[in-house]
């Protein structure tokens, strides 16, 4: 089990973290399927913890992530269109855990 206080800085989880402030979400979706498609699951374990608190937020309520219990679809289709895909069983976030899975990493989440 990797102990996330005790790994070195990951410069990918750093820049993720840049762009999620400073990029649209459609693009930052596509950078996110970009990096899961292309890293190891051996640099990508690092960012799956901060990932899942990004898109379904923390569980005291200060990040909300990516808001996804207001997303509707006749409101915003485009950007509910793609959370849907992004989160889809056969989607990028699910092959995501997939290859985690395949590599024996854990988490403990609260």
């Amino acid at each position: 089990m990797a102990f996330p206080h005790l790994q070195q800085p990951s410069f990918l989880l750093a820049t993720l973290k840049a762009d999620s402030t400073n990029k649209p979400f459609a693009q930052r979706c596509q950078d996110l399927v970009k990096v899961i498609e292309d890293f190891p699951a051996k640099e990508l374990h690092v960012v799956f913890p901060w990932l899942v608190e990004s898109i379904f937020g923390s569980l005291d309520g200060v990040l909300v992530g990516w808001n996804l219990r207001c997303l509707q679809g006749r409101v915003n289709p485009v950007e509910y269109s793609i959370a849907m895909e992004f989160l889809d069983p056969s989607g990028p976030m699910m092959k995501l855990v997939y290859k985690l899975q395949a590599e024996d990493y854990r988490f403990d989440f609260p």
